[in-house]
């Protein structure tokens, strides 16, 4: 009996998409740190500020150009980034979540909390409530 041989490995392309650079700490850090627009943001900058490599930011950021959310000016030997208007939209948007995920692991670390009923639940229990006859003291 002959056995196959597994078919062999081929490595994944990496895709690049939207979703797949946002859904990460350094380019989200970045992002967010460009929304601040009374800074001068040059890769050097951003790199130690947010934690990541300088040849991570620079990479980060052809790749924020390409999707045009980022603009690059050239000021003397340095590139200043600044945020597309579909940048601030998109670092808005993040921050917004990343306030709400904040906000719920605040929640859970307060310990369990009871449950609200369903919102589908509420008018049957309000009409429950009517449907009761009032106790005579």
């Amino acid at each position: 009996m002959a056995s196959e041989a597994p078919a062999p490995k081929t490595p994944a392309k990496k895709a690049s998409s939207i979703k797949r650079l946002f859904l990460k700490v350094k380019p989200a850090s970045i992002l967010l740190l460009l929304k601040d627009a009374e800074q001068s943001w040059y890769p050097s900058k951003l790199a130690r500020t947010s934690g990541a490599s300088y040849v991570h930011v620079v990479n980060l950021l052809a790749e924020l150009r390409k999707y045009g959310f980022v603009t690059a000016e050239r000021k003397g030997k340095q590139n200043i980034y600044r945020l597309t208007e579909r940048g601030a939209y998109f670092a808005l948007t993040l921050d917004d979540l990343v306030k709400k995920c904040e906000s719920a692991e605040a929640e859970h670390k307060a310990g369990p909390r009871q449950e609200a009923p369903p919102a589908h639940a509420a008018p049957a229990a309000a009409a429950a409530k009517e449907e009761k006859p009032a106790e005579k003291k």
